[in-house]
Order: structure tokens, then C-alpha cells, then sequence
């Protein structure tokens, strides 16, 4: 299942670079006040509550249990195709708007335009702080340092999904030791090589090189970090170059594909038919969304049963990164002092505790898909963890419970994504690794760093 992708092609018709990466100027044309609130005498409109489709049972049911609780009439819309492009239209016309889902590299464009009103200064934001996760809650700071929304769920962090029967046929099978699992991707290469050479995988290594703005971009962020690549500083000042280890990540890139380690078809893939690859159980590695077990453990699929994940994600650092964060935002637009609190009584319902001081919704996402959430305690949940567990592999599954939840708990912000420009880099990045580096070998792993990094100064000038 699809998770936090909206928008699933890297690349659509010029109308998608039009209405989503527009520049700087444009946005200014349409910035609304950036002010907490401007009152009006007009109360009690309809709070109008923008979402994509995932889990809509959920969102539905969550609306009419705020509605019952408030004596709220909330008008709840689903959006259907091109969320991010219909969403930012009517946040840029003005549309009555008080709530909106937005994953990370669309609010910090929304944010910048002015269209998402911080929530820094409303009532109980500190104790809500206070019960997050630093790593989550350090992502939802906006560069000028305010906190933009609260988090409804995140995609997680990636991990690498390992594939027991297909490693086991080598002698790599999962123990309870960590320290026998891979802790570089050095070692995974070389354990594919031997899996390729001895005909047990013909291509061991499933990359997340899917064609979608989580495939490529997502991959290179979780690479990056486990080996120490930050890519930007707090800043937003890039700190890759030709001379980082941004270049080491994208060698190792080119070297595995030149090598036949990674499926061929995987650049021109959508994530559905990427899981589907790593469900018939043909390959041993497969770097990935750490959510995904909830699919991926399906013990019916030709993988279930062997699917499990490696205790750390191999690297110089072994850092993870946040990157699927999706907010509930509140739109920053002229209304009463009382609307603005039932705006934010709608957010919290959804982003913190319901009217009863439960982790109402955030309980449901865990067991539904095994989403991260910010408030830790609901992995300790027993009815939440049960619901997990069924996911996991059936002897190592305690363990790789332990790892995914440990992995979650060290997850960093990806400063990257808080660049209003962010989407304007994106898509020359794909189409650079994509096509230049990896398929057509016309540039080499230095000169994608030196053009990258030239493409982000020039729009970070462009922007500030």
C-alpha cells in the first residue's frame, strides 16, 4: 500500500512543475499574512479539513468522534490525484482552509508562502512538545525556528529489509546476535556479489529507486545519513561536494548497477510494483520505509514469512533519517480568536490526544500499518504492539520489534527537506542519478556532486 505519496510519478507534464515548483516570486504574489490571527466578527463556519485518501475509515471516523465530542460539523474533504497540486491551489486562492494534511517537503514551500500558521504560541503546545520524540519534534521546526504543525503519522525511517530464505540458502541467515547481521554496506555488496555469483539471487539487492519522490530522493537521504552525509547544515547550507561522502554514496550506487546487483527495471517502477518485486522473494536486501512490514510480513506473500530487518542500517554512522513526516497544518488566514481554537482543538484531536487525553489517532495508525508515531508510550501499548507483532518474523520477531522501534528513536530530522526549494532540486537530482549517472553513465559520481551542489547554492540564493 501506498503511504504519504499523493503524487506518485518524479515527473509528470510541464503542469506540475507550473503549479507545485513554482519560484519565489510567485509565492510572494499569494502569501498571506504570516501574523497569529487577524479576528473578524464571522464565527462558527464549518472548519473545512483537507486529506488524501490513505486510511480514510480512520480519518472519517476520527471526524465524527471530534464532531460528537465538540458539537462540530467539520466538513472533511478526500483529494483525490495530485494532492499536493489541488491543495496549493486552493491555499493560494484563498479558499476557506483551516486543516490540511503535508508531507515535509510541501510544508516547508506552504510554510514559506505563508499559508501554514505555526503553532508555537497556542495553548498546551509545550506539554504536547514535551511527549514527542527530539527527532521528530526537531523536524517540525521551520527554518526561522517556529514549530509549524503537529505530526499525524510519519513513514518511518528506512531500514534494510532482509529476505532469511534467500539469505540462509548462503550461510547469511539472521541470528539473535546483532553483531552477526551487516553494519556497512560494504558487507552487503559483498554478500550479494557471492549470492549473484553462486546463482542463489540473480539480483540480490533491491534498491528504493522507485520513479516516485519517495524512491530516489528518500533512498539517497537514508544512504546518506547512515554513512554521515547530512547533505545541509541547520542552516540550510549545503555541506556535500565533490570531495564528501556524498560521492562515496553515489559510487556505490553506479558500482552496484553496472555490477547487475540491482533489478534493471527498478528506475522505471512505481512503488507498488516495487513491493510486489520484493514480496515474490527473489531478492535478499532491500533498503526501505520501515513501515512497510505491515505489507512486506503478510505471512500469505512468498516473503512473510522470511521477512525480517537488520538491526541497524549499515553504515559509517548508521544514522536514520526521517523522511516520510506528514503534519496536520493549520492555514494561516484571517479569522476570530474562537475559530482559531477550534482549528487547533481539530488539529490536536488528530496530532495529539482526543477530548478523553488519549493517543486516539496515533494508536490507530500503529495498528493499521505500523506507522511511526512521535509519542513513544504507544509502543509500549499492548493491544498496538500485538497488532505489529503479527507483522514480524515468526522466530526473530521480539527482536525486530526492538530494532525498528530503536531505529525510530534515533531518527534525525532531514534538514534538506526544510528547504522551501527543496522540490525545485528534487527533480534535476532524479533525473541526474536516474538517468545521467546510473542509466546512461554520462556523468561520473564527482560531477553529479559538483553540478548538485551548484544547483542547490543557486536556488537557496534565488529563495532568500
Amino acid at each position: 500500500m501506498t503511504i504519504i505519496r499523493p503524487k506518485t510519478k518524479i515527473l509528470t507534464a510541464g503542469q506540475t512543475r507550473r503549479s507545485i515548483l513554482k519560484g519565489a516570486a510567485g509565492l510572494a504574489a499569494v502569501t498571506a499574512s504570516t501574523g497569529p490571527f487577524i479576528r473578524r466578527a464571522r464565527a462558527r463556519d464549518r472548519l473545512v479539513f483537507l486529506f488524501w485518501p490513505f486510511g480514510s475509515e480512520i480519518v472519517l471516523g476520527n471526524v465524527e468522534a471530534f464532531n460528537e465530542a465538540y458539537g462540530e460539523d467539520v466538513d472533511a474533504r478526500v483529494i483525490t490525484g495530485d494532492y499536493p497540486a489541488v491543495v496549493e491551489t486552493q491555499l493560494a486562492s484563498n479558499a476557506q482552509v483551516d486543516m490540511f494534511y503535508t508531507g515535509r517537503g510541501q510544508a516547508s514551500r506552504w510554510y514559506a508562502a505563508g499559508w501554514i500558521r505555526p503553532i508555537d504560541d497556542l495553548p498546551g503546545f509545550d506539554q504536547i512538545e514535551s511527549e514527542m520524540q527530539k527527532g521528530v519534534a526537531d523536524d517540525s521546526r521551520a527554518p526561522d525556528g517556529k514549530f509549524m504543525a503537529l505530526t499525524y503519522y510519519n513513514g518511518g525511517p528506512c531500514c534494510l529489509y532482509r529476505n532469511e530464505k534467500v539469505l540462509a540458502a548462503g550461510g547469511y541467515g539472521g541470528t539473535t546476535n546483532p553483531a552477526d547481521y551487516p553494519q556497512t554496506w560494504e558487507e552487503v555488496a559483498d554478500i550479494c556479489r557471492d549470492l549473484k555469483k553462486r546463482g542463489i539471487s540473480e539480483e540480490p539487492l533491491l534498491m528504493n529507486w522507485n520513479n516516485a519522490w519517495g524512491g530516489i530522493p528518500w533512498n539517497l537521504f537514508s544512504h546518506c545519513y547512515s554513512e554521515g552525509e547530512y547533505l545541509v547544515d541547520d542552516g540550510l547550507n549545503a555541506t556535500f561536494d565533490e570531495n564528501s561522502m556524498f560521492v562515496k554514496v553515489m559510487t556505490d550506487w553506479k558500482q552496484w548497477w553496472d555490477e547487475g546487483l540491482v533489478p534493471r527495471g527498478i528506475l522505471t517502477m512505481q512503488e507498488g510494483p516495487m513491493n510486489d518485486a520484493w514480496v515474490s522473494g527473489k531478492h535478499a536486501f532491500h533498503p526501505f520505509q520501515d513501515y512497510q512490514v505491515f505489507s512486506y510480513g503478510d505471512k500469505s506473500g512468498a516473503v512473510g514469512p522470511y521477512n525480517n530487518m537488520n538491526p541497524v542500517m549499515p553504515g559509517a554512522t548508521q544514522d536514520t533519517v526521517l523522511v516520510g513526516h506528514a503534519f496536520v497544518a493549520i492555514r494561516n488566514r484571517e479569522r476570530s480568536e474562537e475559530d482559531l481554537l477550534r482549528a487547533w482543538k481539530l488539529a490536536q484531536f488528530f496530532g495529539y490526544k482526543n477530548h478523553e487525553g488519549v493517543y486516539h489517532t496515533h494508536k490507530k495508525w500503529v495498528m493499521k500499518a505500523n506507522l511511526q508515531v512521535p509519542f513513544e508510550s504507544i509502543y509500549e501499548d499492548a493491544e498496538a504492539k500485538a497488532a505489529v507483532m503479527k507483522w514480524m518474523h515468526p522466530e526473530l520477531g521480539e527482536l525486530q520489534y526492538q530494532w525498528q522501534n530503536e531505529g525510530r528513536a534515533r531518527a534525525m530530522a532531514c534538514n534538506m527537506l526544510k528547504a522551501a526549494w527543496f522540490e525545485e532540486w528534487m527533480l534535476p537530482m532524479h533525473d541526474m542519478i536516474s538517468n545521467d549517472l546510473l542509466l546512461k553513465g554520462d556523468a561520473t559520481p564527482k560531477e553529479v556532486a559538483r553540478k548538485l551542489r551548484k544547483l542547490w547554492d543557486k536556488l537557496q540564493s534565488k529563495y532568500t
